[in-house]
């Protein structure tokens, strides 16, 4: 699998990045592992998790982090994967959703370091923003943790490019690390806006936030990158599938025109669409990094997704999707 540098840092990251949302929990601990496994034999060593992932099924808090901290000690092969995972995680208290005090993002901090049994976090996202807090204090407190050791890098998760813009400027005047990659919402798929995005604290790719990261040449590590297997190849214009949420969100003609362009481009490359439509967000076209989080249930739909990290779109090829 091709690895890229994440830029302003010295991470080689697979540009494919295995999401393990359900590890643990939907997923078992043998599973999981098994995934795991199968993802680093592909190459892959950029792995995304979060502090609360999977607390919405699963009785023990943490799971996901645990389960990659067990995994992690157990193949001992900690210097060779680099671990991404989000604190600041908002609340399910919407009296209290959003979480970005000093003391909340330093107590997720230490939680998710002993939940991933390990020393330092190779990069920390902040899960959300929250736009009427100022980013001095939020800067200052992610820069002494990488000070103090505890965090290698970090990044921003649906932080808008102003605000992310202010904390760059912030950074730089006053001598301090600063944000590394954003990871928003981004699939070759265009989403049904009133439907997908009726969360304002969800950010997604927008030709004003390409530009931004054109620009800066920071990194996009996009989530939802596979629109919920909408080019898998299995969904008609004229057919309702019974999965109301892709209806919903993905259901759309620019989507369905996209799809005829991934299913000829899948023929002439004999690749499974899917990883047409992966490959088109890791293409080196975009003028900036792009790392790529798959989401996988069993092997075969990892191994599938993973042909993505070894499949080069050239300009034409883009723009040809992108139509």
């Amino acid at each position: 699998m091709i690895l890229k540098m994440i830029p302003a840092t010295n991470l080689h990251a697979s540009v494919i990045c295995l999401g393990t949302a359900p590890f643990g929990s939907s997923i078992n601990e043998t599973e999981s592992f098994k995934l795991l496994d199968s993802f680093v034999n592909a190459g892959g060593n950029f792995i995304d998790t979060s502090l609360n992932y999977a607390d919405w099924a699963c009785e023990i808090k943490g799971i996901s982090e645990k389960t990659i901290g067990k995994w992690l000690k157990t193949r001992k092969n900690r210097g060779d994967i680099i671990v991404g995972t989000k604190g600041a995680c908002p609340s399910t208290d919407p009296r209290y959703f959003f979480r970005l005090s000093r003391e909340d993002i330093l107590s997720d901090l230490e939680q998710s370091l002993r939940n991933l049994e390990t020393d330092v976090i190779d990069l920390y996202w902040l899960h959300r923003d929250d736009p009427t807090k100022p980013v001095e204090g939020i800067i200052d407190v992610l820069d002494e943790q990488v000070r103090a050791g505890k965090i290698r890098f970090f990044a921003c998760s649906n932080w808008t490019t102003k605000r992310i813009e202010e904390a760059r400027l912030y950074a730089v005047n006053h001598g301090k690390h600063q944000f590394c990659a954003s990871q928003i919402m981004w699939s070759l798929a265009e989403p049904n806006q009133a439907v997908f995005l009726s969360d304002p604290t969800i950010v997604s790719m927008d030709d004003k936030t390409r530009h931004y990261h054109e620009q800066k040449n920071l990194a996009v590590v996009p989530y939802s990158s596979q629109a919920n297997g909408f080019f898998s190849g299995q969904y008609r214009k004229d057919e309702l599938p019974n999965k109301p949420a892709i209806v919903e969100n993905y259901f759309n003609d620019l989507n369905f025109d996209r799809l005829d362009r991934v299913m000829e481009l899948s023929r002439q490359l004999d690749k499974p669409p899917s990883v047409i439509s992966l490959a088109y967000l890791s293409s080196s076209q975009h003028g900036f990094p792009v790392f790529p989080i798959i989401g996988a249930s069993n092997i075969k739909q990892l191994e599938e997704s993973c042909l993505a990290g070894d499949v080069i779109l050239d300009a034409s090829a883009v723009r040809y999707l992108e139509m």
